[in-house]
């Protein structure tokens, strides 16, 4: 099989991963690759089934092998662009599994190889994920501050599927520091950009977060029907993750409706989800929420049980911050970079 050969069998089969949701099918060709000698594609190979297995599958551990084995292929090959490309996959795999200073480590290896690659996608993968970081352990404004650079930085790219990536990122960071106004007008460019190329997955987190908004400002209808559509559209192609999340919220309106019944079975829809999403952090609220609920239907034993499952989880999220210390470590290395990194993306765009 030639090289071009490969390549358009790894696109049908990619496709026929997706629609099957069985990444074994690239097994084969992954070692078709390795006996012909042809690296590079065994790494594309590689990198499909661990953006699979990270996006839909939601097993991490397992796309982190593959990442992994892509990476090294990469540096065997001295091909930068695929090395930086397989740091970000590495990279967010680690997030995650709940592995949040390492994914941050991992994201600085993927901006300094996309620096010295001069690859601009990488550049952006990068910055965005070290904002992910960022939200995670409630850095809302540098978080802030580096995603909305990212989608900056996006839109002059003609990558589409990036731009909506950056997009949904903004967003979510946008919903932690309640903005609504710059939420909305960010959904209305993510609608415009869906009409044009529509993504089943990428349409729920619209809903998901237009549902949100409305949640919020006490709009319980406009709000319900929102997560139903995403509920429609995670159960067609959303991952665990999708589900899960639309599964919580469903609880938070059925409890603001008063429907106990209907909250509890979906809150114990997203814990039985997130069984299978390794580093699951919605958890702690929907424990928390069905704590709320056995209490007021006098199920105090059950609320208990809920109130030590939630105090469980939050307790090993501080261990966490408190083992890697985080304010000494996380913040120093994003401002010894930032004078750098201008400068080295003012030569990216501007010097050539």
């Amino acid at each position: 099989m030639s090289p071009e050969e490969f390549d358009q069998t790894l696109a049908s089969y990619r496709i026929q991963m997706q629609a099957e949701k069985k990444p074994e099918i690239l097994a084969e060709l992954i070692h078709s690759a390795q006996q012909n000698n042809y690296p590079r594609g065994q790494a594309a190979a590689l990198l499909a089934r661990g953006e699979y297995l990270i996006d839909l599958g939601e097993r991490p551990a397992a796309a982190t092998r593959d990442f992994r084995d892509a990476g090294l292929i990469a540096r065997q090959l001295r091909d930068w662009p695929l090395l930086a490309q397989s740091l970000h996959w590495q990279a967010q795999s680690q997030l995650l599994q709940g592995e949040y200073m390492r994914a941050l480590d991992i994201w600085l290896q993927a901006l300094q190889t996309a620096i010295e690659a001069e690859d601009s996608r990488a550049f952006i993968r990068g910055y965005s994920g070290i904002a992910q970081v960022c939200l995670v352990f409630n850095q809302l404004e540098i978080s802030l501050e580096y995603q909305r650079r990212a989608l900056s930085l996006a839109e002059n790219v003609d990558d589409v599927p990036l731009r909506v990536d950056c997009l949904l990122a903004l967003i979510a960071t946008c919903y932690r520091l309640q903005l609504y106004g710059e939420m909305q007008t960010l959904l209305e460019r993510l609608k415009a950009k869906l009409r044009l190329r529509p993504h089943l997955e990428t349409q729920a987190e619209f809903h998901i977060y237009s549902g949100l908004i409305h949640l919020d400002q006490s709009q319980l209808d406009e709000a319900f029907e929102h997560l139903q559509l995403a509920r429609v559209l995670a159960q067609q192609l959303g991952g665990l993750w999708c589900r899960s999340y639309v599964a919580l919220i469903l609880g938070r309106i059925f409890i603001r409706q008063n429907k106990l019944a209907e909250a509890r079975l979906s809150l114990e829809l997203c814990l039985s989800l997130g069984e299978s999403i390794q580093g699951f952090a919605m958890g702690q609220e929907a424990h928390q929420l069905l704590e709320t609920i056995c209490a007021n239907e006098g199920d105090y034993e059950g609320a208990l049980m809920h109130l030590e499952f939630a105090h469980a989880q939050q307790l090993s999220l501080f261990q966490k911050q408190a083992e890697r210390k985080l304010t000494r470590i996380f913040q120093r290395p994003l401002h010894q970079l930032e004078i750098a990194l201008r400068l080295e993306l003012s030569r990216m765009r501007y010097g050539e």
